[in-house]
């Protein structure tokens, strides 16, 4: 696939990196007024408030609970690990559902501007329900807030996600995906990396007030990222909603674009996409089980008498290596194709898992972790590069909705794999961690070329499809 986009006379020009950096943070001059960044700064905020909950707040207030309460399930009585796995479960469910469900019916509104109110709606609910997490002192006042929050976070996601499929250029959504990833990164590393720093001053009762700093700082900025988008790239003459009147030229125009796609929005999904599905369970089952055991395996194999500092450096040292990967992957993928991106991003996923089978210090380690940190940013890039490609243009925020799904799945996968992992320790010291390891590699073998197959066959159409008559499409959120 290569990097060019068609002027207005339907020829083809060359994009320079420049020009493809103003489009990322400037104004478009070929698909209405919006900057990638106005389309993906959303995810700043959002992606900071999951992390900074999920990996900086979540555990102390799990070990809160059971210290107020035994806690069962079913007869079984869990410890701090099980009762934390058995949240993230619960809600990684309810946001797939959510995400599902929204993503659906801003398909389904024709007019301008449709999928602001639920991103909108989504930022404020979750901000209040952020609030309510902060309350909860329970183990069931935890579920049920962290399930709050997933819902009303991903009722705001399911729709944001169509954003890029609707306002960019298929031949520009590469670089698009390397923006929106890069913003991800941003806000998951600086919020979490400034709340562990809070709540390790934390104390329920001499020093409560920095759970609020952490929370208020993630409400500031997750509302800050919404509103930013939903301003940015409201419809002309409007305030944060939607024109009243859907736009008869819009559909036109939608339809010459996409003249192949059906008008159902319930249309059965493309083999393709449903492969794309399964690979994305896979690199996501990979990266997972990489970051949730990180801090017991720097306890037990890196032997960290203070595994909370190690982990913090090897946060700093993977998003910065992610962040300087994503921009360039996403240029990469329009200038020189997704499939030998994906090889490389298979290699490198490898590389890194089965160097952390002969690191015993963290210096090793934290170089690893650079390795580690390039895998993950190609991935990422890559993986929704191709999810926006692959979807029909009349069900996208529908369609990309089943991500969720495949990140429940491959979620899932990893939360589990921790009952291997201990039972293979007690067999023989810290076998749980190399078998661990060795199922990374695999699995990222196997998305990269699952992945590799797919782009294979779309990298030749799109290829062949840049040189039919360009049609400009006006923005519909």
């Amino acid at each position: 696939m290569s990097n060019r986009a068609k002027n207005q006379n339907g020829e083809v020009e060359t994009r320079s990196p420049r020009s493809l950096l103003k489009r990322a943070f400037g104004s478009s001059g070929s698909s209405g007024k919006h900057s990638i960044t106005n389309l993906s700064i959303y995810a700043f905020g959002l992606s900071g408030i999951w992390t900074g909950v999920g990996g900086g707040i979540l555990p102390f207030k799990v070990l809160e609970a059971l210290d107020a309460g035994r806690v069962e399930i079913l007869g079984y009585s869990l410890d701090k690990n099980g009762a934390l796995g058995i949240i993230s479960l619960v809600g990684l469910g309810v946001a797939a559902a959510a995400q599902l469900g929204a993503g659906a019916l801003s398909d389904r509104d024709s007019r301008l501007g449709s999928r602001l109110p639920y991103i909108l709606f989504g930022g404020v609910g979750l901000a209040l329900t952020t609030v309510l997490f902060g309350m909860a002192t329970s183990f069931v006042m935890l579920l049920l807030a962290i399930g709050a929050m997933q819902m009303f976070g991903n009722t705001g996601q399911g729709p944001a996600n169509a954003l890029i499929v609707d306002h960019v250029p298929a031949q520009e959504r590469g670089q698009a995906a390397g923006v929106l990833n890069l913003w991800r990164l941003i806000g998951a590393g600086s919020l979490t990396v400034i709340v562990l720093q809070f709540m390790a001053r934390y104390d329920a009762v001499e020093s409560p007030e920095w759970l609020w700093y952490s929370i208020a700082l993630m409400i500031v900025a997750l509302m800050t990222s919404v509103i930013w988008t939903v301003v940015a790239t409201k419809p002309a003459g409007g305030l944060f909603f939607p024109a009243l009147r859907s736009s008869s030229k819009w559909h036109k125009q939608r339809a010459k674009a996409a003249p192949s796609t059906p008008a159902s929005p319930k249309a059965p999904i493309s083999r393709s996409y449903l492969a794309f599905l399964v690979a994305l369970g896979f690199s996501t089952a990979a990266m997972s089980s990489m970051q949730i055991y990180a801090l017991f395996f720097l306890q037990d194999v890196v032997g960290l008498d203070n595994p909370a500092d190690g982990a913090d450096k090897l946060v700093v040292v993977i998003v910065l290596a992610a962040g300087l990967t994503v921009l360039p992957a996403g240029y990469l993928a329009d200038r020189v194709g997704r499939t030998n991106m994906f090889i490389v991003a298979g290699a490198t996923g490898i590389v890194s898992s089965l160097l952390l089978l002969f690191v015993s210090s963290i210096g090793p380690v934290l170089a690893v972790g650079v390795v580690v940190g390039i895998a993950v940013g190609l991935f990422m890039t890559l993986t929704w590069a191709v999810a926006n490609s692959l979807v029909s243009h009349t069900s996208v925020a529908r369609e990309l909705g089943y991500t969720s799904l495949a990140t429940l799945g491959g979620a899932g996968v990893a939360r589990f794999a921790g009952i291997g992992i201990d039972e293979l320790n007690s067999v023989s010291g810290n076998l749980g961690y190399k078998a661990l390891l060795i199922a990374v590699a695999i699995a990222f073998a196997v998305a990269a070329i699952i992945l590799a197959r797919i782009t294979s066959t779309s990298d030749s159409f799109e290829v062949s499809s840049e040189l039919e008559p360009a049609t400009t499409i006006p923005a519909s959120d």
